[in-house]
C-alpha cells in the first residue's frame, strides 16, 4: 500500500507542480505577448484555467494526504486517546462518504457533457476532458482518506500525528527558524 501512496504522491506533486508552471508560463507569455506584440492568443487564457482547475482538484487531494484541509479541532484536541482515533476515523469516514457523492455527480456531469458534446468556446476541445479534474482530484482524496483510516487501524498510536499535522510542521518550521538565527522564540 505504501508503494501505492509514494506513486499517488509523486503523481500528484507532478502534476501540480506541471500545472501551476505552465500557468505562470502563459500569462507570462500572455503579458509579453500582448504588450510587445499587440495580440493575445485566446487558447492560452482558456489553457491556463483549465490548468488551474486541475491543480485545484489536485491541491484537494494533497491537502487530504497531508490532513491540512479546513477543520474545526477545538473540541477534539481534548478529547482522550480512544475517542480522539475513534472521532479521527470518523471524520475520515464522512469525508470518504462526502467525496464518493461528490465523484458520483462530477462524473454525471460529465456524462450529460459528452452526450451534448459541448466544446470548450477557444480551443475547441470536448469540455468533458478539463472536467475530468473533479472525479480523478476527488478520488485520489478518497484513496487518502481510506489510508489514513487504515493508519489509524493499524497503528493507533498516529492518531495525534494525524490529527495535529499541520501544527507539527509549524513547530518543525519554528524551530529551524530559530536554530537558524540562533535568536529566542519572541
Amino acid at each position: 500500500m505504501n508503494k501505492l501512496i509514494k506513486l499517488l504522491e509523486w503523481i500528484e506533486n507532478s502534476i501540480a507542480v506541471f500545472s501551476m508552471a505552465t500557468v505562470s508560463l502563459l500569462v507570462f507569455g500572455n503579458v509579453i505577448s500582448r504588450y510587445g506584440f499587440n495580440y493575445t492568443p485566446i487558447w492560452s487564457e482558456e489553457l491556463s484555467r483549465f490548468l488551474v482547475v486541475w491543480s485545484i482538484f489536485i491541491g484537494v487531494s494533497i491537502g487530504v494526504r497531508k490532513n491540512q484541509h479546513i477543520g474545526v479541532d477545538a473540541l477534539i484536541r481534548f478529547l482522550p486517546h480512544k475517542l480522539l482515533l475513534a472521532s479521527e476515523i470518523l471524520l475520515n469516514l464522512i469525508g470518504v462518504v462526502v467525496i464518493g457523492i461528490l465523484v458520483y455527480t462530477s462524473l454525471e456531469f460529465i456524462q450529460q457533457t459528452m452526450e451534448f458534446g459541448q466544446l470548450s468556446p477557444a480551443m475547441r476541445i470536448p469540455m468533458y476532458i478539463p472536467y475530468i479534474a473533479m472525479p480523478v482530484g476527488l478520488s485520489l482524496s478518497i484513496i487518502h482518506f481510506i489510508h489514513n483510516i487504515v493508519k489509524l487501524l493499524t497503528n493507533p498510536g498516529e492518531a495525534e500525528s494525524i490529527l495535529f499535522a499541520s501544527e507539527h510542521v509549524e513547530e518543525i518550521i519554528v524551530e529551524e527558524e530559530m536554530h537558524i538565527s540562533g535568536g529566542e522564540r519572541k
